[in-house]
């Protein structure tokens, strides 16, 4: 019994008008054209992950007092007042995001409802 090949099934189909080397130049091209911008967007994103997961860190210790209904910056301020001392960069990452819920809110917002 011979040994079929996928191309006796499925026919290879060429595209006219362009050859392999051109496909591959075209693609390296558009790769070096994008790659900046990808690597910028993707260094925010690092830079965004490294933040929150900072954040993180701050709901998950309990030396601050809990965290369950009221914000980051709420928290930050409180453990301050009774003699505690929070993590300043943990206060700047809050307030250069004011609007971002994901920055100021804690990890256990979106289980308040179920409590």
């Amino acid at each position: 019994m011979s040994q079929m090949r996928i191309t006796d099934t499925f026919q290879k189909v060429k595209r006219p008008g362009r050859t392999q080397k051109q496909g591959k130049l075209a693609q390296i091209a558009s790769k070096s054209v994008e790659a900046p911008a990808q690597s910028t967007s993707d260094a925010a994103e690092l830079q965004r992950q490294t933040d929150i997961t900072l954040l993180k860190q701050f709901d998950l210790n309990p030396d601050f007092g809990p965290c369950i209904g009221i914000t980051r910056l709420e928290r930050w301020e409180r453990a301050e007042k009774f003699g505690q001392t929070p993590p300043v960069d943990i206060r700047d990452l809050i307030v250069q995001h004011t609007g971002d819920e994901e920055y100021t809110h804690c990890l256990w917002n979106d289980y308040k409802q179920m409590l």
